[in-house]
């Protein structure tokens, strides 16, 4: 029911007196002793102390948009939070005192009318900005989290960090802002539509909230919680809404091709836990066959550049440097270090048997020059943990992955790529007259994949197997005690 102050007109007292200048110095004081703890926290603060006028409360009291407000933080239970850390109960407490009009007599005493009123329209707004924002976004920042979290780099002055996290991702803007401050003005549908719309859109997010209903471990349990927090990142995309899609789920060590009802699992091999492999979305877009790989410098910085001038080490893993503008190759012998290391120059490994990225390699554009390509080494796939690469996705079946690319299974367009990644390009030196003839008709350089086919490269310790059970993954890389360190604070106990 709807109170108001104007239905006790004829009990007025002085301490059931509003002073609204009052009101907006007690919202001020509370804005200035308040500490976020994330983002939604920091926009509520700013909000008052930016002058921002009250958006529940007037003259009349309190509406019914306090009970939608109050009816989706009662539920927060069902993802393992604690309402109280919505203000549950201080909201419920405060509403009580305005609906019955039960003040200190005293106006600015703790539960004087001025304070009452700055009370809950504080808490309102961060009870309501909370949900909405951690819901739709997330309680933890992934960008802020895991793009600062590997040191790449530093010195006595700058620090700079390997960026593991490359996924689009939405973050609560001005534009969201805009539209929570708006819904809370539009009244009670608008209010509860608005956190309706707040709902993870990722389909397993209720698939995980449901496993807080059985009865689990502590380590068991957060690891629920942390994929819970993943599913919560908004992506816009997602494999279930693609009938063909290539899924790498870094913790699994297994990459997922599926068309339909078709799907072809093989083993992968990921990056380090010094170079791990970042996080990206992306659509595979062509097949090289027999790539050249261009080293990058930190590799060189590490392993190659002591060699300089060695012509018998870059004969032996074929290698050669570059002018970058002009193409040109360096004389091995002139090769210097500094050389290497400049940015004028690229070290490149010829394409062919012995390449460090094998005979195939799928290219999707990306920031990180990270690709899924085979490898010259195919030992590595009998290893139970496979974390080895420089951040590149090695494949274990890289053929069946291209044919798996193909709109269209062309026999011809597969016998062109069979030839393509045994053909021996005799650079292993020897006799010139001695080398195989090379059929060029049937060698394929490039093959452009139409139409491009989506690539999600996730970290899930939680994942749903081809018969939809949900199966515990190692989490190889230690991200699960980054997020649960944001969230524990609102994990009901």
């Amino acid at each position: 029911m709807h109170v108001s102050l104007d239905m006790f007109s004829d009990l007025q007292k002085d301490y059931w007196q509003i002073d609204e200048g009052k009101v907006s110095e007690n919202i001020r004081r509370i804005a200035l002793a308040d500490r976020p703890q994330m983002t939604a926290d920091r926009h509520t603060r700013a909000y008052y102390l930016e002058g921002g006028r009250p958006m529940w409360l007037s003259r009349r009291g309190a509406d019914s948009r306090v009970d939608s407000v109050l009816k989706y933080v009662a539920k927060v239970g069902s993802f393992g939070f604690s309402r109280e850390d919505f203000c549950y109960a201080t909201i419920s407490s405060d509403l009580a005192r305005v609906q019955n009009l039960d003040f200190d007599t005293i106006p600015d005493a703790v539960n004087g009318i001025n304070r009452v009123y700055a009370r809950l329209e504080y808490s309102l707004t961060k009870a309501f900005l909370r949900y909405c924002e951690g819901q739709r976004f997330g309680f933890a920042n992934p960008y802020d989290m895991f793009n600062r979290l590997d040191v790449r780099d530093s010195d006595s002055i700058h620090v700079s960090y390997r960026s593991l996290y490359g996924v689009p991702t939405k973050l609560a803007n001005r534009e969201f802002l805009d539209e929570a401050y708006a819904a809370i003005a539009g009244g009670y549908e608008k209010v509860g539509a608005f956190m309706h719309a707040s709902y993870p859109e990722n389909p397993l997010f209720p698939e995980f909230c449901k496993m807080l209903s059985r009865p689990l471990s502590a380590a068991e349990r957060r690891r629920v919680f942390c994929n819970i927090e993943r599913s919560r990142w908004r992506h816009g995309d997602y494999p279930q809404l693609h009938d063909k899609y290539v899924l790498v789920n870094v913790p699994t060590q297994q990459l997922e091709a599926v068309d339909k009802d078709d799907r072809m699992t093989m083993r992968i091999a990921l990056g380090s836990l010094e170079t791990k492999t970042p996080l990206l979305t992306g659509r595979i877009k062509r097949i090289d066959f027999n790539p050249q790989w261009i080293i990058p410098k930190s590799i060189i910085k590490t392993s190659v550049r002591h060699h300089a001038g060695d012509v018998g080490y870059f004969e032996r893993h074929n290698y050669f440097v570059r002018e970058r503008k002009t193409g040109k190759e360096v004389n091995p012998s002139l090769v210097t270090a500094g050389m290497m290391m400049s940015h004028d120059y690229h070290v490149v490994q010829r394409g062919g048997k012995g390449n460090a990225l094998g005979r195939i390699i799928f290219r999707f554009d990306n920031d990180y020059s990270i690709y899924l390509h085979d490898t010259s080494n195919p030992s590595v796939f009998a290893n139970r943990k496979r974390i080895v690469s420089h951040g590149c996705i090695r494949v274990e079946r890289p053929y069946d992955l291209a044919v798996f690319m193909l709109a269209d299974k062309d026999e011809r367009v597969m016998e062109k790529m069979k030839y393509s990644i045994a053909v021996d390009y005799g650079n292993d030196g020897g006799d010139a007259d001695e080398r195989p003839v090379i059929d060029k008709s049937k060698l394929l350089r490039s093959l452009s994949v139409k139409p491009t086919v989506p690539l999600f490269i996730t970290y899930y310790t939680l994942y749903p197997n081809a018969d939809g059970v949900m199966v515990g993954y190692d989490d190889i890389y230690g991200f699960d005690p980054v997020i649960y360190a944001k969230i524990q604070n609102f994990i009901k106990q």
